[in-house]
């Protein structure tokens, strides 16, 4: 909780005490939202019927939606890295 304080100052600025819960809540959701993802992806492709195989690759990310959307995806990379970079930098 210090360390939350200390990091986002949200006490400081006057943001009540179930806002600040709700906020360390967000944060907890997404460090456990954090993976390791390997292996190939599945492409469409316009000449085939059938999905193919990309090539393999490794991610290292936090996921939008752990339920609902358990894979990377580049368009919320950069808000991750906003929040994980005050957080964590080293991570």
């Amino acid at each position: 909780e210090q360390r939350f304080e200390d990091t986002f100052g949200l006490g400081a600025r006057g943001v009540s005490l179930p806002q600040r819960r709700f906020a360390q809540a967000a944060l907890s959701e997404m460090l456990g939202g954090i993976g390791f993802f390997h292996g190939r992806s599945l492409l469409r492709s316009e000449r085939q019927e059938e999905p193919v195989p990309g090539i393999e690759s490794t991610l290292f990310t936090a996921v939008p939606s752990r339920s609902c959307f358990p894979r990377g995806f580049l368009w919320d990379e950069g808000f991750h890295l906003l929040l994980l970079g005050r957080w964590d930098p080293v991570l």
